[in-house]
C-alpha cells in the first residue's frame, strides 16, 4: 500500500485512543502528538501540522457529540475530515470532449518520472477514450522516445522527429494526429529545473505552440516538502491544470509532497505507485484518507455520524415549527430504505389509530418526489404558497395531475402535524428512530 509507515502509525493513534476509558482533553492531547509524530515522519509540514492538530483539538473538545455516539469517535471523525481537507478535499475529474482531438501537455523537473507517468496516462486513457498518441518532444534525451515506445508497446503511436527542434516536433505531430482524429495526444516535454530560467522562458513557448487543453506536472514524491515551491514555481509560469505525484510507492517522504502540493493550490489528478502501466491511480482524497485510518470503517462512522447530525437538526427543526418540504423530500429518500411509512407507523404507541387520517400510498413515493423536484426552492421552503397557477405548474413540470400534487401537499401537512404533537425531543427522536430515520 502507498505510505505504509505514515498509515500504520495513524492507525495505531485510533487504536490507542479507541481503547482509552475516558476521552478527556489529557487523552485528546496524547491522541493528538501521536498523530503529529506521524505526520512529521511523513515530512507533512511542521506548520501544516500544528495547525491540523490546532482544529482537530477544538473540534475534538466543543463540538457536540450525536446521540448514539462517543467522543472518541467524533474525535477520529473529525481527524478524517481534516486529513482529507489537508490533501485537497475532492477529487478531480479530467474532462475529455470525445467531438475532437484533447491536447495535453505533461511537464516536470529532470528525474521526476515525467516520461514513464506519460505512458501511464497514454494506457489510463485509451482504455476510456479510444484512439490516444503520445508526441515525444524531448530533444535533450532522444532515448525518452524509445523508453516510451517499450511501455505502451501498440496500444500508442509516438510520434518522433530527428531534429532539435521540440516546438516543430509538436506541432508536427499534433497535426497528423489532428487528421487521423485521435481522442487525446499527450505531449512529452524535456524535463527541466525551476532554477532554470531559459528552460522555464521555454516551456512558455511550448505552451503558446501546442495551446493545450489542460497541463499536467508531474512531481516526484520523494521530495517531500520541496514539492510546494517546485509547483508554485511551475504554476507561476503556465496554467497548471493538475498535478501526479509519483513514486509514492514506499516514500518516506510522501506524505509532504501530497500536502505540499495541496498547499499549492494544486489539484491531484493521479499518484504513481510503481512502475508499471496500472500503477496509476486515481487521487480521492475521502478514500486515500480512509485507507490511511485504516479502511471503510472510518467512511462507515462519518456517514452514521452526518446522518445523525442531521437527525438532531432535523429536530431542532420540527421543534421551532420548521418542518417544510426540503425536509420532507430528505426523509422520504431514507424511508425508502426503512420499509412502507404504514407500517412503520404501526409500530409506534399511540400513532398506530392516527393512521386512518393520514392519507400515504407507499407506491406514491416515486411520484412524491418527482413532484418535490419540479418545484423551485422558495416553494420547497414555504409550502403555503403553493396553490392556484403553481400547483397547475409543478403538475406539468412532474407528468402528474394538480390532484395529486393537493394530495401531496395534505399528506405532508398531517405529516408534519403528526410530527409536531409529538409532546417531547425524547418522543420525536424514538417516532423517528422507529420511521428508520436518522441513525
Amino acid at each position: 500500500m502507498v505510505l505504509d509507515k505514515l498509515g500504520a502509525s495513524l492507525r495505531k493513534a485510533v487504536s490507542r485512543l479507541r481503547g482509552r476509558p475516558v476521552v478527556d482533553e489529557a487523552a485528546i492531547n496524547e491522541f493528538l502528538r501521536d498523530v503529529q509524530r506521524a505526520l512529521l515522519e511523513a515530512d507533512v509540514n511542521v506548520k501544516l501540522v500544528l495547525e491540523l492538530s490546532k482544529r482537530v483539538k477544538e473540534r475534538a473538545l466543543k463540538e457536540d457529540v450525536p446521540p448514539g455516539f462517543s467522543r472518541r469517535e467524533l474525535a477520529v471523525k473529525i481527524l478524517y475530515e481534516e486529513l482529507t481537507n489537508l490533501l485537497g478535499r475532492r477529487p478531480v475529474e479530467i474532462e475529455i470532449d470525445g467531438k475532437r482531438t484533447n491536447v495535453i501537455l505533461v511537464v516536470g523537473i529532470e528525474g521526476s518520472g515525467k516520461t514513464t507517468t506519460v505512458a501511464k496516462l497514454a494506457h489510463w486513457f485509451s482504455k476510456r477514450y479510444g484512439k490516444v498518441a503520445i508526441v515525444s518532444s524531448d530533444v535533450i534525451r532522444p532515448a525518452s522516445k524509445l523508453q516510451l515506445e517499450q511501455m505502451v508497446g501498440d496500444e500508442v503511436p509516438v510520434f518522433w522527429e530527428d531534429h532539435g527542434d521540440p516546438i516543430r516536433i509538436m506541432r508536427d505531430g499534433l497535426e497528423r494526429f489532428r487528421k487521423e482524429k485521435y481522442n487525446v495526444v499527450i505531449v512529452d516535454t524535456a524535463g527541466r529545473h525551476k532554477d532554470e530560467e531559459g528552460l522555464m522562458k521555454e516551456l512558455k513557448e511550448y505552451y503558446e505552440a501546442v495551446k493545450p487543453d489542460m497541463v499536467i506536472l508531474v512531481v516526484d514524491g520523494t521530495i517531500g516538502q520541496a514539492a510546494y515551491n517546485q509547483a508554485k514555481a511551475f504554476a507561476d509560469s503556465i496554467p497548471i491544470g493538475g498535478v501526479i505525484v509519483t513514486k509514492l510507492d514506499g516514500a518516506a517522504k510522501g506524505g509532504g509532497a501530497l500536502s505540499a502540493v495541496a498547499a499549492a493550490g494544486a489539484p491531484i489528478y493521479f499518484i504513481g505507485t510503481g512502475e508499471k502501466l496500472d500503477d496509476l491511480e486515481k487521487f480521492d482524497p475521502d478514500r486515500f484518507v480512509s485507507r490511511l485510518l485504516g479502511g471503510g470503517d472510518i467512511v462507515e462512522l462519518a456517514r452514521r455520524m452526518e446522518e445523525a447530525f442531521k437527525e438532531s437538526e432535523l429536530l431542532e427543526r420540527i421543534s421551532k415549527g420548521k418542518f417544510d418540504l426540503e425536509d420532507f423530500r430528505e426523509y422520504l429518500q431514507q424511508l425508502r430504505k426503512a420499509g412502507p411509512l404504514d407500517k412503520l407507523l404501526e409500530m409506534i404507541p399511540g400513532v398506530g389509530g392516527k393512521l386512518s387520517n393520514l392519507e400515504f400510498d407507499p407506491k406514491e413515493m416515486d411520484r412524491w418526489m418527482a413532484i418535490i423536484n419540479s418545484m423551485t426552492p422558495e416553494e420547497r421552503r414555504e409550502p403555503s404558497l403553493i396553490r392556484g397557477s403553481r400547483v397547475e405548474r409543478i403538475a406539468r413540470g412532474s407528468g402528474v395531475t394538480a390532484k395529486d400534487v393537493r394530495r401531496l401537499l395534505k399528506s405532508y401537512n398531517q405529516v408534519k402535524r403528526m410530527m409536531e404533537s409529538m409532546s417531547s425531543p425524547a418522543k420525536m427522536r424514538r417516532l423517528m428512530r422507529r420511521m428508520g430515520l436518522g441513525a
